[in-house]
């Protein structure tokens, strides 16, 4: 599995560069601690390369992404809140993407079914001028569920310069990306909380008065496994002893290295910078 963590795909398609080499991002253990598939390409970003960026048959993440719980493929209601609010997933928060996944992990404790729907009957969408152009955050509606975070995950500054896309690797049947990967300004009326009936508006009702503080302790990968967020432990993983409780913490002790890597004209690496 350790040679997971260190496979990396160059960037292609890339314009020639005439005078010196261009600078990548390169992500030393990203594969394998955050479970990626080998189906997915690695795509390297130029650092000089930004958000708005969009490789062909790609779509744009961030490593902070990954950490706020993000996996790969996603989960259906992210999918389902991408496609309703119109927007890419790096233009997200990642506090945004915390928020989600523990809304989805306190459905599943209280036997709750966790929809888009729901979500945004409790939660709205605003922009987040500060991040970049078409960075959006989701924020507590009045009188509705609220989670918080600790004080240090409260910084945007500097997640969209983690920056890497992902692709399908060759030869590997992966169905289109079903959600939008062009980072768009959202439209208002996209964020228009939906009206919800009976058994949805009653499961809403059961979810106003609940409050979770420090909530990035729901977000460990045992805990993303466990709660259908992050995909099953596969054989390998099984034999290892992932899916025990005493292995709970093993993948937050995986180190990612961030380093800069510099590839000639003729896309050559010239190792870390």
């Amino acid at each position: 599995m350790a040679h997971k963590g260190k496979e990396v795909i160059e960037a292609s398609g890339m314009p020639p560069v005439a005078a010196k080499a261009a600078k990548y991002r390169s992500f030393e253990g990203l594969r394998e601690r955050f479970r990626i598939g080998e189906e997915y390409e690695i795509v390297l970003m130029r650092e000089d390369e930004s958000h708005l960026t969009l490789k062909p048959g790609c779509f744009m993440l961030s490593l902070n992404l990954l950490e706020a719980g993000l996996r790969l493929p996603m989960p259906e209601i992210a999918k389902e809140l991408l496609r309703s609010w119109k927007v890419a997933p790096i233009q997200l928060t990642p506090n945004s993407w915390r928020t989600i996944f523990v809304f989805c992990i306190i459905c599943r404790k209280k036997k709750i079914e966790a929809t888009a729907e729901i979500f945004r009957n409790h939660f709205s969408l605003a922009c987040s001028l500060q991040s970049g152009m078409g960075i959006v955050y989701v924020k507590h509606c009045t009188n509705r569920m609220r989670i918080n975070f600790s004080p240090q995950l409260s910084n945007n500054k500097g997640w969209t310069g983690h920056l890497f896309s992902v692709g399908r690797r060759k030869g590997v049947d992966i169905p289109e990306w079903d959600f939008p990967v062009r980072v768009m300004e959202p439209l208002r009326r996209a964020d228009i909380p939906p009206f919800l009936i009976r058994e949805a508006a009653a499961a809403s009702q059961l979810l106003n008065t609940v409050g979770v503080n420090h909530a990035e302790g729901y977000l460990t990968e045992y805990k993303l496994v466990k709660y259908k967020l992050s995909r099953a432990w596969d054989e390998e993983e099984i034999a290892a002893g992932r899916d025990q409780k005493e292995m709970a913490s093993y993948a937050e002790m995986i180190p990612v290295s961030l380093c800069s890597m510099r590839l000639d004209e003729g896309g050559s690496a010239k190792g870390p910078a």
